[in-house]
């Protein structure tokens, strides 16, 4: 390879050979694995094999699609990976990549904090040396823009086949049993380590909602999943706190600090959505997983009691050493679990709006600057894009109706007509949802204007009703968060209990070996002592000790030759 044919980029570590084929050489994972060469002759394989790689093009994605078979696999990638690797790439050549959710990443969100916390998917060809090159670590070579082009396919379609990939070498590892090895404290590490178990969770999250704790016993949360390296997920539920504590320590403390493969220090929360709220375009892609009917999974990232589930009595993942001690001193005094609020909990969620959210907001900006008539319009368009449910349905119709009072206050001449229109919204309203007491009080109010005072008193009546029915549920609700709290604190005793029960078995067994290598020693003291006892008497006897003279029986025969 000439000079002028490659270059080395410094600051992804990366030599970047321009042949007919563009290929990118890892120089500080070669380096790593040549320095712990014990010899010339594996420092030769070494080499020889990554000539193999790089210069004869042994890890080069095939020339034809057929040819890939097994080796063409989703990868998840931090877009701050992507966007350097792009930056490597010749002019007309892409990385083609997706989000998670098969969604456009966009290019600006690489440029701030986003770019440290976005995944995205990629496709890449894996590549495993022959046996002559046992040290040459697995490579994945990406798939580009050229290669689909050259394999006449798009990028879902390879996505489609690289899934069914994933899959047959799910089946093929661990069984579905052993796929979690769980901590005492609740949280769980992926089992196959392959380099794409955090593709396997992302992308296929049935995995991960599949997972059993060792007593089988429902975890109470959701489910949240931090994706630490391409080989180890971490997964706990969203009310474990000590699981969350352990998650934190392993994802902040150990693997981000220490020099490796960190994919992501950000958790994310599993979420059942359905599927009227995701974009009609993500709606066939290969990466929508379906959860069940009418709902698909989704990835959002976590904050505890945060949007869009909002729920209460969630723990933090701790984010620092203060923070991990902070809650295991409180698990242990069996104080109250603090919950600790970071610089990136406003952050946003990663979903695309659905056309109905944003016009509802749209509607909603419009109805706050006194626009009322925009409003209603804009509120129209979300009712013609498809609102999720029908209390959605209900709250749209029942903002409308508010609108069109507000018009008929201000307009004279069309009071009457605007609180007819305005009627005839709120019934809609109550209709999707009975329950809806803005809807009934919306109700009383058109039909004030309209003079009909038996209507108005009986849709107050069903506002009064429905209040203190909404009354009864909350209280009933918060029983239920005092109960559920109750048996939080009992599950965190558990939990402590096997903790502590886990520490005191180790600290038995190192006790253990401590006595057996201490006998060893004295096993072997005493070994040596019998073993210097020996070498004295075959000293003696090779000094010919004569025991009538007293004296060495050389320098016995001496003195009488003399």
């Amino acid at each position: 390879v000439d000079k002028d044919q490659y270059h080395f980029d410094a600051a992804s570590g990366q030599l970047v050979v321009e042949t007919a084929v563009t290929r990118v050489v890892p120089v500080p994972a070669l380096f790593a694995v040549h320095a712990t060469c014990s010899s010339e002759q594996e420092r030769q394989a070494l080499i020889e094999a990554a000539t193999e790689a790089f210069v004869c093009g042994a890890a080069d994605v095939p020339g034809d699609y057929g040819a890939c078979g097994q080796r063409l696999l989703p990868q998840l990638w931090p877009m701050w990976k992507i966007a350097a690797r792009q930056a490597t790439l010749p002019g007309g050549i892409r990385l083609p990549h997706c989000g998670m959710h098969g969604e456009e990443l966009i290019p600006h969100q690489v440029a701030n904090n986003e770019g440290t916390r976005l995944l995205g998917v990629v496709l890449v060809c894996d590549y495993v040396a022959s046996d002559k090159g046992a040290l040459m670590p697995p490579l994945e070579t990406p798939v580009l823009s050229c290669d689909l082009a050259r394999w006449g396919v798009a990028f879902e379609e390879a996505l489609l086949l690289s899934l069914e990939n994933l899959r047959a070498r799910t089946r093929a590892g661990p069984a579905a049993a052993e796929r979690w090895e769980h901590h005492p404290s609740g949280c769980a590490q992926s089992t196959q380590r392959d380099r794409f178990d955090a593709a396997r969770a992302a992308l296929l999250p049935r995995l991960v909602t599949m997972r059993k704790s060792p007593n089988e016993l429902p975890e109470p949360g959701g489910h949240v999943v931090a994706f630490a390296t391409p080989s180890c997920v971490l997964a706990t539920t969203s009310k474990n706190a000590l699981g969350l504590c352990f998650m934190g320590e392993t994802l902040h403390l150990r693997i981000a600090a220490a020099e490796g493969q960190l994919l992501s220090e950000t958790a994310w929360r599993l979420l059942k959505m359905r599927d009227g709220c995701i974009d009609k375009a993500l709606a066939a892609h290969p990466l929508t997983q379906g959860a069940s009917e009418g709902f698909v999974w989704r990835w959002v990232p976590y904050v505890p009691g945060g949007p869009p589930l909002c729920s209460s009595g969630e723990f933090s993942l701790p984010i620092d050493q203060n923070e991990v001690d902070a809650i295991l001193d409180s698990a242990e005094a069996g104080r109250t679990i603090p919950v600790f609020s970071h610089k990136d909990d406003n952050i946003k969620t990663v979903l695309p709006p659905c056309a109905f959210a944003r016009q509802k907001e749209k509607a909603n900006e419009m109805f706050k600057a006194g626009d009322f008539l925009q409003a209603i319009m804009a509120y129209d368009a979300a009712l013609r894009a498809g609102p999720p449910s029908d209390v959605d349905a209900a709250v749209v119709h029942a903002n409308a109706a508010q609108a069109l009072l507000n018009l008929a206050a201000g307009d004279a001449p069309r009071r009457d007509a605007c609180a007819a229109e305005a009627f005839r919204r709120a019934v809609l309203a109550a209709e999707l949802d009975p329950t809806n007491v803005k809807a009934h009080l919306r109700c009383a109010a058109a039909c004030e204007i309209l003079k009909e005072d038996a209507a108005a008193a009986e849709a107050q009546a069903k506002a009064k009703a429905c209040a203190a029915m909404k009354a009864a549920e909350e209280a009933a609700a918060r029983a239920a968060k005092t109960e559920e709290a109750d048996e939080q604190r009992k599950a965190l005793a558990q939990q402590r209990a096997a903790f502590q029960e886990t520490l005191r078995k180790k600290e038995a067994r190192e006790a253990l070996l401590e006595r057996e290598r201490a006998l060893d020693r004295e096993k072997f003291e005493e070994q040596a002592q019998k073993e210097n006892a020996d070498v004295s008497l075959r000293l003696s006897a090779m000094l010919g000790l004569d025991a009538s003279l007293g004296v060495p029986s050389r320098l016995g025969s001496s003195s009488t030759g003399r």
